[in-house]
C-alpha cells in the first residue's frame, strides 16, 4: 500500500530518549551547554558556523553528516537547563531539546525532513534515536571526566 501525498507531508520524527546519571547537574549542564563543541558530542552534526545573536541565541549554519546543511537556531536556557536546536531550514525542520533535570538528561525530537529524505524517514528516525542515545552517553561521559 502506498502513502498519499498528505500522508507523507504529515510523517514526523517524534521521540524522547532519557539516560539517568549519578553526578551533579551543574557539570553535566556545564558540558550540554557549550555550543562550541556541539560537534564532539553530536556526530550527526558536522560542523557550526554560529553566531550569538541574543544573550544565549546563536543562528547560523549547520552542516550535517550525511552531505546537506541547513539554518539552525540553538537556545540556551540555563534557568530550566536546556539546550534546544531549532533546525529552520534545510532538510531537517522542528527541534530538538536536550534538558538535564533531577538526575536525568533527556532529548526530545520533533523533525520533519524534506526532499527525498522524507521516504527514508523511518530508517532516518532509527537511525536519530541511536546518534540521540550516543551522543547523551558521550555527553555523560565528558561530565563524568570534570566531576570531582
Amino acid at each position: 500500500m502506498f502513502l498519499s501525498l498528505n500522508e507523507i507531508i504529515a510523517i514526523m520524527i517524534e521521540f524522547v530518549i532519557e539516560k539517568s546519571f549519578n553526578m551533579p547537574e551543574d557539570v553535566v549542564w556545564r558540558i550540554a551547554r557549550d555550543v562550541n563543541s556541539i560537534p564532539n558530542y553530536w556526530r550527526g552534526v558536522r560542523e557550526l558556523k554560529i553566531k550569538e545573536v541574543d544573550k544565549n541565541v546563536y543562528e547560523g549554519k549547520i552542516r550535517f553528516a550525511f552531505p546537506s546543511s541547513g539554518k539552525v537556531r540553538i537556545i540556551v536556557n540555563d534557568d530550566e537547563r536546556t539546550l534546544t536546536f531549532e533546525y529552520v531550514d534545510g532538510p531537517i525542520r522542528g527541534y530538538n531539546k536536550v534538558k538535564i533535570s533531577k538526575g536525568k538528561i533527556s532529548s526530545e525530537w520533533r523533525v520533519t525532513m524534506s526532499g527525498l529524505l522524507k521516504l527514508t524517514e523511518s530508517w532516518n528516525r532509527g537511525h536519530f534515536m541511536e546518534g540521540t542515545e550516543h551522543a547523551l552517553e558521550r555527553i555523560l561521559n565528558a561530565a563524568l571526566n570534570l566531576s570531582p
